[in-house]
């Protein structure tokens, strides 16, 4: 083993070597939890608890591969079995990578194929904004992102919740729940909130997968305890009820997502549930200083209902927090970059050790102003893949199917874009044929028992459908080079695919962004064009090569299904067979969208961060800004009754700090032009006096006494360079 038990603090050991019975471990930021629970699990496969048996569950697949390489690195490598087959590992996975493993096992019980689909947010959006343009009154604009936030809170929560009280507000969030889950359903799909819930479905209507669970996994262990929602907690709740061999590790102090769900009591209250649960709390913080340690925790202590704890470090106690007020946001971003550029320069330190914090992402734009002025590199995390977004993965599944139409996912996704009369309890309808006969829903379209099964209207739906995509696809099949961009252009403008983002989209600088990211993939399908080729110009075919031309015209002027096949233009640099050509494009871009979604912080950049995705992250150089009424807490949080996990998201922005803290706030802000008056927040005054150094706008960097030789020095060094 590469740990030692002596290498722990008293309380990191004791939780550590405490496997059996319901354990609460409550670790302080920066209190070692992540080695902890990695320690805890490598010693109990030491005592002999077998590996397969452990199962710990986290939040985000970068803490559970974090959590899997510390593992791996403690445990000594296995040996193959007498057969080669793999040892057995622990499972370290995330809530819904849980639940798929369970899913893709047993959904069929469900009325599901093993092979669904997984909706993003994109794609729910895109689902609810179907179901409401049917059900809304003429005229009506309603939010589908909200309705959303509110399907998932009832999902969650239970038609019981005290938030559906009110039976018209209950009954219409049923009626919405049960179109929104037979559109799914009719695409062999689930959304994230299904994960949880259709295995919560299957505990309590399948015992027998149940307990083939409790089996697998008699040992569970769950990080971060305190983000876990009502649905989490029940599952957690099924996997030890009998075995009681529970390790939940996390601190009510940084519950910060309430407004995604998370319920605080599910740590605070865990006594009711397990009234034999041993407490143990890790309190001595490896990363900041005991000043900054001493401003958390006085601000946190503000907070009424939370378990006492007390952060302490055995470093020095370092410099105090600068705390400065700006007149506008404009001067506050100004002075960040010039604090960052003079640290860098006087007292090298680099862009990669600084980081910006702020409460929302809106606060991002001056900052990013100011950095690019002074010409420093920074990194904004957060934002929508360009891959994620709704009208991309629309046309990459109609790619998916014309390269193979027996793909189930791609099929289902595209089938009914734009309406063509392939309604959601059509397409379930042709899934559930496809299920009982072993087939995929393309086959089944062509099944006459099945045809026969639909009214008339549908049924010539589903065989234009059929024809139009074996029709679209047959230039990828022969041998001829052909322009991968023409061809999908052409059958874009044949369906009316940009008048469907634009009708789709009421926003209209929005629909044409959407239309510009697809024409910006058309050009990509055929690879860089060659140094000096004119994009405009049209190149002949040979005269031995036989092929009828068509235009574009001529196909948007013909109506109905005598449409002839799209045009292909020969263009002498396409080599390879187009389908060829096609799956290598759609390979290679979906390697490059999972190293996008893996691409983190390159280099030496400043870091840009929300205090909601800075949660578990830290950095030697810490600026938040923005701390005014209304921002932080957020205005939001005066009327919904949240101002404690405001405050507990400043205490967070505050322990990412490792070595100093500057905080800062503006008597006046701009928004949607204007200058508008600002208010310092209430939190500022909770800061402790003697933590706190106050600094005046334009203020010049103070030099302590003996260190103006070392200033001047690195001031040298950095002219040389």
């Amino acid at each position: 083993m590469s740990f030692s038990l002596s290498s722990l603090n008293p309380q990191q050991r004791d939780a550590v070597v405490t496997h059996r019975g319901p354990v609460l471990i409550l670790a302080g930021a920066g209190t070692g939890k992540t080695r902890t629970l990695t320690c805890r699990i490598a010693h109990m496969l030491q005592k002999g608890i077998a590996p397969g048996q452990v199962l710990a569950v986290t939040f985000t697949n970068k803490a559970a591969k974090e959590m899997s390489q510390r593992v791996t690195e403690m445990i000594p490598k296995a040996p193959r079995g007498e057969n080669g087959e793999k040892p057995e590992r622990p499972t370290l996975c995330t809530f819904h990578s849980l639940c798929v493993r369970i899913l893709r096992q047993h959904i069929e019980l469900l009325g599901y194929k093993r092979n669904f689909v997984i909706y993003d947010e994109g794609d729910q959006l895109a689902a609810m904004k179907k179901i409401l343009s049917g059900i809304s009154a003429k005229g009506e604009k309603t939010d589908a992102s909200a309705v959303l936030s509110v399907l998932s809170k009832f999902k969650n929560s239970g038609p019981n919740s005290a938030n559906f009280a009110d039976p018209s507000v209950r009954a219409l969030a049923e009626h919405v729940a049960k179109k929104y889950e037979s559109a799914l359903h009719a695409c062999n799909a689930v959304d994230f909130d299904d994960l949880i819930l259709l295995t919560l479905r299957l505990f309590r209507e399948h015992p027998s997968a149940l307990a083939a669970c409790r089996e697998r996994w008699p040992y569970v262990m769950v990080d971060e305890y305190q983000d876990t929602n009502g649905s989490q907690f029940a599952l957690v709740q099924h996997l030890t009820a009998e075995s009681r061999n529970l390790c939940v590790v996390g601190d009510d102090d940084q519950s910060i997502y309430g407004w995604r769900g998370a319920e605080i009591a599910n740590i605070l209250d865990l006594e009711k549930h397990y009234p034999e649960v041993k407490v143990i709390k890790l309190e001595q913080n490896y990363r900041s200083t005991n000043v900054i340690l001493k401003a958390a925790n006085a601000v946190i202590k503000n907070n009424p209902r939370r378990r006492g704890k007390n952060l302490w470090s055995d470093k020095p106690a370092g410099d105090r927090i600068v705390l400065t007020c700006f007149e506008t946001d404009e001067k506050e971003a100004e002075t960040v970059a010039d604090d960052i550029e003079y640290d860098r320069i006087a007292k090298r330190i680099g862009w990669g050790q600084q980081a910006v914090l702020f409460r929302t992402n809106l606060q991002s734009r001056p900052i990013e102003t100011a950095l690019r002025k002074k010409r420093i590199r920074y990194h904004l995390i957060g934002g929508q893949s360009f891959f994620d977004r709704r009208e991309i993965k629309d046309f990459f599944a109609f790619l998916k199917t014309f390269v193979n139409p027996h793909d189930d996912i791609g099929l289902l996704r595209i089938a009914n874009i734009p309406a063509r009369g392939l309604s959601d309890v059509t397409m379930e309808r042709l899934l559930t044929a496809s299920s009982e006969r072993k087939a995929s829903v393309f086959t089944v379209m062509k099944h006459t028992d099945v045809l026969e099964s639909f009214q008339t209207r549908t049924r010539d739906a589903i065989t234009s459908f059929g024809t139009w995509v074996e029709k679209t696809r047959q230039p990828l099949l022969g041998e001829e080079p052909i322009s991968l961009g023409n061809w999908a252009s052409a059958w874009l403008e044949e369906i009316g695919f940009f008048e469907e983002l634009r009708r789709m989209d009421k926003d209209l600088e929005t629909a044409e962004g959407r239309v510009r990211n697809i024409k910006e993939i058309l050009g990509d399908l055929d690879g860089p064009r060659p140094e000096g080729e004119n994009p405009k110009s049209k190149s002949t075919p040979p005269a031995n090569t036989p092929r009828a031309r068509v235009s574009l015209d001529d196909i948007l002027k013909t109506p109905g299904p005598a449409t002839p096949p799209p045009p292909v233009v020969y263009v002498p640099r396409y080599k390879g067979r187009p389908m060829d050509r096609l799956d290598d494009y759609l390979a290679a871009v979906t390697l490059n969208a999972e190293r996008e979604e893996d691409k983190e912080s390159q280099g030496d950049e400043v870091t840009l961060i929300t205090m909601h995705a800075a949660k578990g992250l830290e950095f030697p150089h810490v600026h938040i800004v923005g701390v005014e009424d209304g921002l932080l807490p957020h205005s939001r949080s005066k009327v919904e009754g949240t101002l404690d996990e405001e405050r507990r998201l400043f205490y967070v922005g505050i322990t990412r700090a490792q070595e100093t803290l500057r905080i800062s706030h503006c008597t006046a802000r701009r928004r949607y032009g204007q200058l508008l008056p600002c208010h310092p927040s209430q939190f500022l005054g909770e800061l402790p006096e003697d933590c706190v150094q106050h600094a005046e706008e334009g203020e010049s960097a103070v030099v302590e006494t003996g260190k103006g030789d070392d200033f001047f020095a690195a001031m040298r060094a950095a002219l040389e360079e």
